[in-house]
C-alpha cells in the first residue's frame, strides 16, 4: 500500500513535467519550420505567400550572404526600376542593404512547383550606396521548388508609383 501511495503522490508532478516537455518540443519544432526562420536561406514544404515574399528581404536585412547564395536560384535575374538588371553572381558581389521593411497587398499564383508573388514593400534600403526613396513600391518575385526547396528565380522592383 505504501508503494501505491508514493506513486500517486508523484503522478501529478510527472504528468505536468511531461506536458511541459511536450509543449517545449512542439514550440521548438514550430520555430524550425519554414514559417518561422530565414536564418539559412532554405524554405521547404509549403511556406505561405508572405514567407516567400519576405525571405529575400529578411536575408538582406540579416546580411546573410551564405543564406542569400542558397536562396537565389542559379538562373536568378533581378530587374530594377531604373532599367538595370543583375544575375546571381553580379547581385551577390554587391547586394542591397536593407535596414528594415514592411510588406502588404500580397497576391500570388501557383502552377505546380512555380509560384509568382506580387506585393508592395516599404523599405529603408540602400542600393549601390544610394538610399532608395521610401514608400510602398510594387515588387514581383518568381519562386521555383527544386530538390525539395524553394528558390528565388526572378525578382523585379518597380518605381514608386506617381501620387
Amino acid at each position: 500500500m505504501s508503494t501505491n501511495l508514493r506513486f500517486t503522490t508523484f503522478r501529478k508532478p510527472l504528468a505536468a513535467l511531461a506536458c511541459a516537455f511536450a509543449l517545449l518540443f512542439g514550440m521548438t519544432a514550430f520555430a524550425g519550420s519554414a514559417e518561422a526562420s530565414p536564418q539559412n536561406g532554405i524554405l521547404k514544404g509549403n511556406p505561405s505567400n508572405k514567407v516567400l515574399a519576405s525571405e529575400f528581404l529578411l536575408l538582406l536585412e540579416a546580411e546573410n550572404k551564405a543564406g542569400l547564395k542558397r536562396f537565389l536560384d542559379s538562373a536568378f535575374l533581378l530587374q530594377r526600376g531604373d532599367g538595370s538588371y543583375l544575375n546571381k553572381k553580379q547581385y551577390l558581389a554587391n547586394p542591397s542593404v536593407v535596414d528594415s521593411y514592411k510588406i502588404r497587398n500580397i497576391v500570388a499564383t501557383r502552377k505546380g512547383d512555380v509560384r509568382v508573388i506580387r506585393f508592395e514593400a516599404n523599405t529603408v534600403q540602400t542600393v549601390n550606396g544610394e538610399p532608395v526613396p521610401g514608400g510602398w513600391i510594387p515588387r514581383l518575385s518568381t519562386f521555383v521548388k527544386s530538390g525539395g526547396k524553394w528558390t528565388l528565380i526572378s525578382h523585379a522592383n518597380f518605381l514608386l508609383p506617381p501620387t
